[in-house]
């Protein structure tokens, strides 16, 4: 019988009942894992399996589609420089057409700078960045700024520009993992999974459809994946931030574009870049309290993360939020009413987007002080890896809203580390669970 590429609502006929690898999670980190899976050993068994009836229905749905190669971190750059190889060789990497799929526009991105504090400490990015190798990436003065990007105004002082940087289409992207995943069948519409863990390993996974057995496990699936852990009574240290985007269908016409990824200062800067032939997409990661998460979490003013995804998310958007990031945005850069970022045509027509950035927990994520304390602090690192203790079982979670960015590289690591393949850089092993620091791991937007 020939095997079916997608399965909904299966019959006990059409249902997989072994595989060499079963995938929990069909977002970035799922399909790319699968993708790199086929690559490292191909012809091998695998079944992803995604809860939604689509591919790529969690937070990439709220993602800019961004890309960069400006991380001073050298796990986080090493990560990079493998997954801007394949976005810009698509077609060798992904398969026949999968470079005019995914669209990829390579603009840069513009960390702008409103004061000298701003702009030195964006010079020493830009040594620290030279220092790794990223020789590529320029501090542009005043003159430089205002010569390349005159649109913004004079207000910017100075920059850091990452010329390599740009987006693409990300569910394009998801899919073309799939495409070139040949010997991968994928489960949709497949609802909660159960880990089966015998005797300390990994024997498979239940599914409302019937138990598949497998002697490797991959969780991923962000905000969720600690539902999947929790059916075989593990934990994931994870934490979970609603973050928002906007994107609208109109574009001020100094705004061109070839513009490349804006980024405004601290703190909470705006990002933003063109969208469509006339629109933009903005986002905003900032802190906001709503009731509901207040309610149910008991969230502080001190913070907005949470561990257990509250749904539906679209409860928690906040409808000031295009309206305070295009009046953040108008203030730094000196736009008045009805110039750039000030023009109220920008929230005509807004399609208002949220999705979950998931982060190791501080317990995963500290220093150590000169006096024996552990100091916590926000990492920038996903955790790819084996899970302590329990043969089989895999993870690559904490994307912090750089799944779709760090896809390939991410697939790459999780499935070196399921066949017992060396890792791509000796750096990727720092994505593992008992690394809780590494130098330059710290927000850099």
């Amino acid at each position: 019988m020939t095997r079916s590429k997608f399965l909904l609502n299966p019959s006990p006929d059409e249902m997989p009942r072994t595989a060499d690898v079963v995938i929990i999670g069909g977002g970035p980190a799922g399909t790319s894992a699968a993708w790199a899976l086929e690559r490292l050993s191909p012809g091998i068994q695998i079944l992803l399996i995604e809860k939604t009836e689509r591919l790529g229905a969690g937070s990439s749905l709220a993602s800019l589609e961004a890309f960069r190669s400006c991380w001073p971190a050298v796990c986080l750059a090493k990560q990079m420089e493998f997954s801007l190889e394949v976005f810009l060789h698509a077609d060798d990497y992904l398969g026949a057409d999968a470079a005019q799929s995914l669209d990829v526009r390579q603009r840069g991105y513009l960390f702008g700078a409103f004061s000298q504090q701003h702009a030195t400490t964006l010079q020493n990015d830009v040594k620290r960045l030279h220092q790794i190798g990223l020789s590529h990436i320029e501090y542009l003065d005043a003159d430089e700024v205002r010569y390349r990007f005159g649109w913004l105004g004079d207000r910017v002082i100075g920059a850091k520009f990452d010329p390599m940087a740009g987006w693409l289409d990300s569910n394009a992207l998801i899919h073309a993992y799939v495409r070139s995943a040949r010997s991968t069948q994928v489960l949709l519409n497949a609802g909660v999974v159960d880990l089966c863990i015998d005797g300390g390993r990994v024997s498979g996974v239940n599914t409302p459809f019937g138990t598949v057995s497998a002697p490797s496990v991959i969780v991923t699936g962000g905000a969720g994946a600690n539902d999947t852990m929790l059916s075989a009574g593990l934990t994931l240290p994870l934490l979970l931030r609603p973050r928002q985007s906007f994107t609208t269908g109109w574009r001020h016409e100094s705004f061109p574009d070839d513009a490349p990824m804006v980024i405004a200062a601290p703190p909470f800067p705006t990002h933003l870049r063109p969208e469509a032939r006339t629109g933009a997409i903005f986002g905003w990661e900032y802190t906001w309290h709503n009731k509901k998460l207040d309610a149910v979490y008991g969230t502080s003013d001190t913070t907005d993360a949470i561990r257990t995804p509250f749904y539906p998310l679209q409860q928690l958007k906040d409808p000031r939020f295009p309206s305070l990031a295009l009046l953040r945005l108008a203030r730094q850069f000196g736009h008045r009413d009805g110039e750039g970022f000030a023009d109220p045509r920008y929230l005509r027509s807004i399609s208002h987007n949220i999705g979950y950035y998931v982060h190791r927990d501080y317990s995963a994520a500290y220093f150590t002080t000169t006096d024996g304390r552990q100091q916590p602090y926000d990492s920038e690192r996903a955790i790819i890896d084996a899970y302590p203790g329990i043969d089989g079982l895999f993870v690559s979670v904490a994307h912090v809203g750089h799944g779709i960015m760090s896809s390939p590289s991410a697939g790459d690591t999780i499935a070196s580390k399921v066949l017992g393949k060396p890792l791509r850089h000796p750096s990727l092993a720092d994505f593992g669970f008992d690394v809780p620091y590494v130098d330059y791991d710290m927000a850099v937007i």
